[in-house]
């Protein structure tokens, strides 16, 4: 059996859910294999009794979704399963990744320069015009801005980036055939066709509910190496997603401060004031805390697949051209800067650009995670050999 269909079929399965899916998958090898194993064995993988995984098993191997995997690839949708080479690497790095994602658009397992902006649903002015001035600097700075595709403050982000010409990953808490809000149709089809990703977890069919939400937010903060918070009340979605970041996959969060009496930036104001977000007030800031995480970053991307130019596979002619890696426009001009010197330290680029030492730092880390640049052991930077065969300037 198809090892897709497999893992749809017990993700339809009741009272397994996505934690069992998984642990079935890493017990047997594989989907398939689980759907093959005795009920006993079966009961003993995930822990339930010996009735219980029979009635589990017999609905599993009942009538095969292939109407689904159909229907997905109609709508232009993928399955990328955990172990797949362009399952995120961030993703799979977070405890407990989801087995399965639901995809529309474009991601790749090897990291991204990624970060979530989100926010309250109830929105002030204030709030958006912040969220989209950080969101939309990110963006054209080749930030992947990450968000949840609410209404408010994530939906802004998503326009930002959109605005900024970058790409933005929409990461929503149904599936793929119920947009919610159903208002955003036309935002996620914007997002996808902008090349940014419309992501989720569960399968077609499943629509809003109040317990998918939580899951929601934990994978935005999974794909993202910081979170940004802007306008959230004491008790908000937003700040659950910040706090996820920090204590379960140690990255970095921050928020954008508010006016101190409303009730809308609360959240914010306390979280800065107990120390674990920084305050944030531009995405110079923002640039900071990635660059803090540049060891995330670069980490996962010792587990991500290893993607080689097309020129340097053998057998293959070394003018073959490669397959091109895009980059963003800071993080081409800083290569420019630095294969023109041969060797460039951050205060020789911040000479030559004029730029923010934050500002180059984000960049830096984009070329180091692509493979484009390395430092030597005086800490300053170096293009790779190739690298200009691997990098499509935008």
């Amino acid at each position: 059996m198809d090892e897709r269909e497999a893992v749809l079929r017990l993700l339809r399965t009741s009272g397994l859910g996505h934690a069992r899916v998984r642990a079935l998958r890493q017990e047997f090898g594989s989907a398939s294999a689980a759907l093959c194993a005795s009920v006993e064995d079966f009961a003993a993988a995930i822990a339930v009794a010996r009735t219980e995984a029979a009635r589990m098993t017999a609905e599993a191997r009942a009538g095969p979704p292939v109407h689904e995997l159909a229907r997905l690839e109609e709508m232009g949708a993928r399955t990328i399963l955990e172990g797949d080479e362009d399952y995120p690497a961030l993703l799979a790095v977070m405890p407990d990744p989801p087995p399965a994602l639901f995809v529309r658009g474009e991601v790749g397992g090897d990291p991204e320069v990624a970060v979530a902006v989100v926010g309250s649903r109830r929105a002030t002015a204030y709030g958006r015009l912040q969220s989209g001035r950080i969101a939309g600097d990110l963006a054209a700075r080749g930030v992947t801005v990450v968000s949840g595709g609410a209404r408010g403050i994530d939906a802004e982000a998503h326009r930002a980036a959109l605005r900024a010409g970058g790409r933005t990953i929409a990461v929503v808490a149904t599936g793929l055939d119920q947009p919610y809000p159903a208002e955003h149709a036309p935002l996620y089809e914007s997002i996808v066709n902008a090349g940014g990703a419309l992501v989720s977890e569960q399968p077609l069919g499943v629509s809003a509910r109040p317990d998918l939400f939580p899951r929601r937010n934990r994978m935005i903060a999974g794909i993202s190496l910081v979170t940004v918070v802007v306008e959230a009340a004491s008790r908000s979605g937003a700040l659950l997603t910040a706090r996820l970041s920090v204590d379960d996959l140690s990255r970095s969060a921050g928020c954008v401060p508010g006016p101190i009496d409303s009730p809308t930036s609360e959240g914010c104001h306390r979280a800065i004031r107990e120390g674990w977000a920084q305050l944030v007030t531009s995405a110079d800031d923002v640039c900071v805390l990635v660059e803090e995480m540049r060891m995330a970053a670069l980490g996962a991307r010792h587990r991500a697949p290893a993607r080689p130019c097309r020129a340097r596979i053998a057998g293959e002619d070394p003018g073959t051209p490669c397959e091109p890696r895009r980059i963003g426009v800071d993080a081409a001009e800083v290569l420019r800067t630095v294969t023109g010197a041969g060797r460039a330290g951050l205060d020789e680029i911040e000479r030559a650009l004029a730029w923010t030492v934050p500002r180059i730092a984000l960049a830096t880390l984009e070329l180091e995670r692509e493979g484009l640049v390395a430092r030597d052991a005086e800490g300053a930077f170096r293009p790779i050999s190739g690298a200009a065969c691997r990098q499509e300037v935008p």
